[in-house]
């Protein structure tokens, strides 16, 4: 016989949550408590042993079961009057005191005033912030009219002493509950594990609402828990968490990636990673095409197998780098090691939804729904369910790969911004292609550099081309520790992590010259930036055939040169890549992209044979060529550029080993551009140009490529990049010192903006653990929401703020709810649109459908409908929608008009 509880006991009569539908079901307050705390049983055997051994230095040896307790106890502030009549129905059966003067403040702030009593307040904020805010310690000041009565204070603690008796400690034992918290690791570490196990444990898919008004629930504690356990089990295993993985024995090299013979860049990044037994930073700075993927890909793996790292994220400048990264580390890594468990590799970025999810199955997580009914608290149910979808849970995740966004976003002002740093503790958290940052970016990346040594991540750094003073920042950012050393590139540079070093040796920061291929020479031609004049070179030089890129600075720009070069080269196959197009297209063009001008098949002899690549072929496209993406062309032209992304567009010529066509069997790169080569600085580079790349950096890079016919690769890589980025300026005459004085001045100054701007939006560095929960309070909004001021605005990049846009025809018909294949749909039809003169008109002025509010994927897109030549007009512009030229956007007038 099940043993019952006193029907006058006020304590279970306390409802959590509310059900589905229309009869009120609910569940018990310590029901809910205990559901938590059972999720947090099991999420405590995931964290890592160095994790645990941290927490337990802080926590004592109590450790464990104070981390369930105030993973349970998080809600404790729902035992409070004001929450409790928000269902009148629930509230009259508890027999505690209620009043019309009764104040509801958010119950995570009352939880944390009651906890303080029996932990430290640092304590107590962290499990009352589970709705992504902390509360301050002006929020704990609370009286009668929140807390209730003498009653309500003795409900509150039978709740919390039920609890601890079941987790078996003692809250009254001040030695064991208020420790001193030093350590700010504690702060993200037990404040992301909180929220996570609040969102499982309120899933009524697996912790259902059972209770009728006035019926009794039928389990005491600890019998309770026990089944709470068994339902965390189920939903971790289904949600993709359990079974954790186990990941295969160390390896060479040769053995992680099958086949692959490694070259000298990836042997001394293998003698350099064998020799590290706990996080660190390395900076590996080559040449395109050198395999710096996979040799940071092997470094991660050694550490994933010595105990010190338990996942890994691969954070990429754009969305297009990232779906090809994906594919490489599921098909080339993944497949190939075999780590056992749930491996749950995900893609992470606006679009993931589009981007093949559905091709990894095993431990493939599903959409996670939860039923958190609580009035008031439905932004808090979208923000939970959001964490569980394609957008953000590969932070969560053992295995994924995404923009960069995502990861600078953990030390950003943003609800449960110390989520998204629990996904990445602990985990090897690899940055490609990180010279393509500015300023504004680079001051949130090292900010989170200091958080990721603080959370025990192992930092890879990839570039290359990377400017030496922008090395040493993020060397001290990561380390602490000011280098000197300055090796020749290409080069590997190493540092230990703050807590990591090794008090016995004082080489803390380690910088090896590697060894690559011998340098080669670009052939560099120059040419005015007019069209006819390109159609021309790019006909004689095509003559015998070939396969051409050329890279122009904006998406105008490369709609207007693909347009001249389809309408008069008619024996050449043209071909336009660019970002403003809907997505199911950007899909397709990427994969024709890569189908056309990729590597293709090694021979015996070394070299490659693509079937797919085109006898004669131009590709006009925009930066999305330069990273990342294993592109090869025999010619190429560049609209100007700074030096840096001259050198990743020159690094897709000639990248691999083949025959070319007669009279390109050198690599030949055109620069685009209306400056005099021998005289006085252009007055202007193109207002389009210098609204992307600032003038001064443009005018250092002209100075220094202007006069030069050929390129040595890599041997002059980083003498071009200091010639421009460094604090050596080339001689010039007075007119170019003028123009260069006046451009820095103005770079400075915008520098200096950016940098305040980004400040302004950063969680505090790593310090005083009550500083970090009193200081974060500014609840930024999500960058992606057109109506949130940019003042409040989560940004992680600077720049012209952008709208998701879905594109329809004008007859289509909507769901009220879309369902997730609708949802797909509309993700595939849809853009990011970013252009000043729209961006207002599009937020203010375009359909926001009402079932898309509480889709995570669409509640903050708008919609435009098409008319029957899939044109809309809008704000003095009009948007015309095609195929191959993606969206056109052109001023309307009396003749288009």
């Amino acid at each position: 016989m099940k043993e019952m509880i006193m029907t006058n006991d006020p304590n279970l009569k306390l409802w959590a949550k509310t059900g589905r539908g229309g009869d009120l079901y609910y569940h018990p307050l310590l029901y809910h408590m205990l559901d938590v705390a059972a999720v947090a049983t099991h999420m405590w055997e995931l964290l890592s042993e160095d994790q645990r051994k941290r927490i337990g230095y802080t926590l004592g040896n109590e450790a464990r079961a104070i981390t369930l307790l105030l993973a349970g106890g998080h809600d404790i502030g729902k035992a409070s009057p004001g929450f409790q009549q928000q269902v009148p129905q629930l509230s009259e059966l508890t027999d505690l005191q209620v009043s019309v003067n009764d104040q509801n403040r958010p119950h995570g702030f009352v939880s944390a005033c009651v906890l303080n009593r029996f932990f430290t307040t640092v304590l107590g904020q962290i499990a009352g912030g589970h709705h992504g805010i902390f509360p301050r310690s002006l929020d704990l000041r609370m009286g009668r009219d929140i807390l209730g009565n003498r009653e309500w204070e003795i409900a509150r603690n039978g709740l919390l002493q039920e609890l601890a008796k079941v987790l078996k400690i003692d809250i009254s034992d001040d030695t064991k509950c208020k420790p001193k918290i030093i350590d700010p690791f504690i702060i993200p570490l037990l404040a992301g594990l909180i929220s996570v196990a609040d969102w499982i444990g309120s899933n009524q898919d697996f912790f259902p609402c059972l209770t009728k008004p006035g019926q009794l629930p039928e389990l005491v504690g600890d019998k309770y828990f026990e089944v709470a356990k068994d339902r965390a089990d189920k939903a971790l295993h289904e949600l993709g968490w359990m079974p954790g993985v186990i990941f295969a024995k160390e390896a060479p090299f040769t053995h992680v990636f099958s086949g692959f013979i490694p070259n000298s860049l990836q042997n001394s990044i293998e003698d350099i990673a064998i020799k590290q037994t706990s996080p660190y930073l390395m900076i590996i700075e080559a040449p395109t095409g050198q395999g710096k993927t996979e040799a940071a890909l092997y470094a991660a793996d050694l550490a994933l197998c010595r105990g010190f790292a338990r996942g890994i994220y691969i954070a990429m400048p754009t969305q297009a780098t990232s779906n090809a990264m994906f594919k490489r580390v599921q098909v080339d890594y993944l497949k190939n090691r075999r780590h056992k468990g749930k491996l749950n590799l995900q893609l992470v970025h606006g679009n993931a939804l589009l981007a093949g999810m559905g091709e990894v199955r095993e431990g493939e997580i599903s959409d996670f729904k939860i039923a958190d009914t609580d009035t008031g608290d439905t932004n808090t149910d979208m923000e939970a369910q959001s964490w569980f979808t394609a957008k953000k849970r590969p932070l969560l995740s053992p295995f994924g790969v995404g923009t960069i966004d995502q990861s600078l976003l953990s030390v950003l002002q943003t609800r449960h911004w110390f989520v998204r740093l629990f996904g990445l503790a602990g985990k090897v958290v690899i940055f490609d292609e990180i010279h393509a940052y500015d300023a504004y970016m680079i001051t949130i990346l090292e900010r989170l550099l200091q958080w990721l040594a603080e959370i025990d991540c192992t930092v890879i750094l990839l570039s290359a081309t990377l400017p030496e003073a922008r090395r040493k920042a993020l060397i001290y950012a990561y380390s602490g520790q000011n280098s000197s050393e300055n090796k020749c590139y290409p080069r590997i540079t190493l540092a230990q992590s703050r807590h990591y070093i090794n008090q016995e040796t004082n080489e803390l920061i380690v910088c090896k010259e590697v060894s690559v291929e011998d340098s080669h020479c670009i052939y560099l031609n120059f040419s005015r930036n007019d069209l006819e004049i390109l159609a021309g070179e790019l006909t004689r030089k095509l003559e015998h055939g070939g396969c051409a890129a050329v890279i122009c600075d904006t998406v105008d720009r490369s709609i207007e040169v693909f347009r001249y070069l389809q309408a008069n080269m008619h024996e050449t196959e043209c071909l336009l890549f660019h970002a403003r197009t809907l997505q199911v297209w950007r899909r397709e063009r990427e994969d024709e992209v890569l189908r056309k001008f990729g590597k293709g098949t090694k021979q015996h002899d070394g070299s490659y044979t693509n079937p797919d690549r085109p006898f004669r072929a131009v590709l006009v496209a925009t930066q999305v060529i330069e990273q990342s993406l294993d592109l090869d062309f025999d010619l190429m032209f560049s609209e100007i550029a700074p030096v840096d992304l001259l050198l990743q567009r020159i690094g897709r010529l000639h990248r691999h080993s083949r025959t070319r066509p007669e009279g390109l069997e050198m690599p030949q790169f055109t620069i685009l551009c209306d400056g005099n080569r021998g005289g006085a600085p252009p007055d202007t580079f193109g207002k389009n140009i210098e609204h992307i790349y600032d003038r001064y950096i443009l005018l250092r890079t002209w100075l220094v490529v202007r006069g030069k016919a050929m390129i040595e690769v890599p041997a002059e890589t980083e003498k071009l990049i200091e010639k421009v980025y460094g604090t050596d300026e080339e001689i010039c005459g007075p007119d170019w010192i003028e123009a260069l004085e006046k451009a820095k001045r103005n770079l400075v100054h915008e520098q200096g903006e950016s940098q305040k701007a980004a400040s302004r939006l950063l969680i505090c560095p790593p310090c005083d653990s009550e500083d970090i929960v009193r200081q974060f309070n500014c609840e930024l909004f999500d960058d992606d929401d057109p109506e949130v001021h940019t003042a409040i605005r989560a940004a992680t990049r600077e720049g012209d703020p952008s709208i998701m846009l879905v594109m329809v025809n004008a007859g289509t018909v909507l769901a009220a709810e879309p369902a997730l294949d609708e949802v797909r749909d509309l993700l595939g039809h849809s853009t990011m649109l970013s252009y000043k003169g729209l961006y207002h008109e599009l937020a203010s002025n375009c359909e926001a459908p009402k079932g898309w509010e509480k889709n995570t994927h669409l509640n903050h897109a708008r919609l435009m409908r098409l008319d029957e030549n899939n044109r809309a007009k809008i704000g003095g512009y009009i948007l015309t929608v095609n195929e191959k030229l993606g969206i056109v956007i052109e001023k309307e007038s009396k003749d288009n008009g």
